[in-house]
């Protein structure tokens, strides 16, 4: 028997550690490769969201100065007068607050699609079957007049043909606040957090908003109806609106003919400049007009932005005057996909990320800088730049109307599910409500203490909602901290 030599023992074992290295070597740089892969993706579409949410902004705020230069137009119409100057005017106005945001809406698809996100086929669908629901219901007319009234002639027809050239290019920006339903309510099934909270044993949700539901709740009898769609304002674009409201009344119940005059002369006007008495004389401001103006439910303080509460966006002070308004806000969703090469090789990763822009303004005056709202509500050209916002701050942004399966669930399955208790397969929201309402009983781990003092772990089976009960009874004084995210210490679930 041949000994092998010891040095050729130590050379073989030698390359079986180099091989091994390798491989671990190999795994961690494809880990690596991964790890950047999602970083850079998620770079992108934070980038993507925020660039769109700006362009769709800086529409809204070039559109509102737009308007508001056509109430100054008006004026010096009147001083002529020029009735067909006033007609066009206030026809232009009228498209504007359709055109504007749509406009809006296309910047903010070039500004993603140039920062690499691609076409959602998702939020595609849904602008392309809003567009069905304009050409198919909008322009109903039972005899006594059009259920949705129409704010210029054609409009809807001119409304859904603008729709549907954007949507032929593919959407990668949805528009994340759309008005075509509003989930501005009390009712907890239009809230996005309770499915959070049900799916991420998030407690401290339960804590702040439904505590009597977690302790209460039998059966899908016990949910209220769901609240009647409130009657829309026609006058804007469900997408990314502006919040305006056309007013037909005489020109002397806004301005006296001094401040008219004053205020189309400030703004130079080219061979605008008008005399107090053109506007005095032969009933000039006696004539009934139409002027747009904010609308008042939708315009004024910006009570999302508070110091303090759960309920908004909350803040660390006070809101300078000038900021301290709400209206006119975009809010876009993309998403992005990843697939991955080292754990769980061939998964396919989604990244969304919502985001959401406002465009500010104020008025120079002796008090300093006031509010764009400070003219009586009308509106006027004042609007100066765009932010970002906090999502949760922006108007509308409970609606989630970007969000395929989110939309389909409110409009099509809930009202079925509180009449027959059935969810839709394949909803993964009504599979959460199917867990809700089923109540499981789930294994968890119990620390219990025995008669000499020492503690020792188990595992008990207990139904879903009783966890709850159990966990807030112990831990609720945990849930009075808001640290962000659904989960047990609570917050609002987005920031930006």
């Amino acid at each position: 028997m041949v000994n092998r030599p010891p040095h050729r023992r130590q050379s073989g074992q030698a390359v079986l550690f180099i091989l091994l290295g390798l491989v671990a070597l190999v795994f961690f740089m494809i880990f690596i490769a991964d790890l950047h892969r999602i970083i850079q993706r998620k770079d992108q579409a934070q980038n993507a969201g925020d660039a769109a949410a700006l362009a769709a902004a800086r529409w809204q705020g070039s559109t509102l100065n737009l308007v508001g230069e056509m109430n100054l137009m008006h004026i010096l119409a009147l001083a002529v007068p020029d009735d067909q100057a006033i007609g066009a005017i206030t026809g232009m106005q009228a498209r504007l607050c359709f055109t504007g945001p749509l406009a809006g809406l296309l910047a903010a698809q070039v500004a993603a699609k140039n920062n690499h996100i691609y076409v959602n086929e998702g939020m595609t669908s849904l602008l392309t079957e809003h567009v069905a629901d304009i050409r198919n219901n909008y322009s109903v007319d039972f005899g006594n007049g059009m259920v949705f009234p129409e704010p210029w002639p054609g409009a809807w027809t001119e409304y859904a043909d603008m729709i549907t050239q954007i949507a032929e290019d593919g959407i990668a920006a949805g528009p994340d606040n759309m008005r075509t339903f509003d989930l501005d309510s009390d009712h907890i099934l239009l809230d996005k957090a309770f499915y959070d909270a049900v799916n991420g044993y998030g407690w401290c949700w339960f804590f702040r908003h439904a505590y009597g539901l977690l302790r209460n709740y039998n059966s899908f009898h016990d949910w209220p109806p769901l609240p009647e769609n409130e009657s829309q304002n026609y006058a804007n674009s469900e997408i990314f609106g502006l919040g305006l409201q056309p007013y037909t009344l005489p020109l002397k119940q806004i301005f006296t003919p001094d401040e008219a005059a004053a205020l189309v002369n400030n703004y130079g006007f080219p061979n605008g400049q008008i005399s107090p008495g053109a506007l005095a004389t032969n009933g000039v401001s006696d004539r009934i007009e139409t002027w747009y103006y904010y609308r008042t439910d939708e315009w004024g303080a910006w009570s999302r932005i508070k110091s303090e509460g759960d309920d908004d966006f909350p803040i660390t002070g006070p809101v300078r005057k000038q900021y301290d308004v709400a209206g006119a806000d975009a809010v876009v969703r993309v998403g992005a996909t990843v697939q991955r090469m080292s754990t769980n090789a061939g998964r396919t990763d989604s990244v969304v990320w919502s985001a959401a822009a406002k465009p500010f303004g104020y008025f120079d005056t002796d008090l300093g800088q006031e509010s764009v709202t400070a003219s009586s509500y009308l509106v006027l050209p004042a609007f100066r730049n765009v932010r970002l916002i906090p999502v949760d701050a922006a108007t509308g942004s409970e609606n989630s109307s970007a969000d395929a399966d989110w939309v389909r669930h409110i409009r099509g399955h809930l009202k079925n599910y509180l009449e027959h208790g059935t969810c839709v397969s394949g909803c993964k929201y009504c599979q959460t409500l199917a867990f809700w309402d089923k109540n499981p009983s789930i294994t968890v781990a119990e620390t219990t203490t025995d008669a000499q003092g020492n503690r020792k772990q188990t595992t008990v089976s207990k139904p879903f909602r009783q966890i709850g009960i159990d966990w807030l009874n112990e831990f609720s004084a945990s849930c009075r901290q808001s640290s962000g995210g659904s989960g047990h210490g609570g917050g609002t679930r987005r920031g930006h």
